[in-house]
């Protein structure tokens, strides 16, 4: 899993597989340990096929000035994402199908980058 942010104009991209070749673009590199104050690893909660994730074991803030702009779900079947808006709180859920595990999971903190946790 490749993401990418626009030079231009900070869109996130998110590429499965294949890498892209584009000067106005960079990779973004997933951060796994917290360092900053805010919280920004997501929590998951795994409930039979339920998947809950909260970003931050104390919710990540959301302002338009720093907000998180996605939680992505990688499961064994398929790719899951949430975009967020600043007047939203920093969770999701998603219903996984019989048999589908989940891999990792990725939030985006427009501020902060790219965080990762692997299940």
């Amino acid at each position: 899993m490749k993401f990418y942010t626009s030079k231009e104009n900070r869109l996130t991209f998110v590429v499965s597989n294949n890498e892209l070749k584009d000067e106005n673009l960079i990779e973004l590199t997933a951060n796994t340990q917290e360092a900053a104050l805010e919280k920004h690893l997501p929590v998951v909660n795994i409930i039979g096929n339920k998947i809950e994730i909260t970003v931050g074991s104390i919710l990540h803030p959301m302002t338009e000035a720093h907000l998180i702009g996605a939680i992505v779900l990688v499961t064994t079947n398929k790719v899951y994402i949430t975009n967020l808006k600043s007047t939203d709180k920093p969770l999701t859920n998603f219903i996984l199908e019989d048999g589908e595990k989940p891999i990792e999971v990725y939030e985006y903190c427009n501020l902060h980058g790219l965080w990762k946790v692997s299940i």
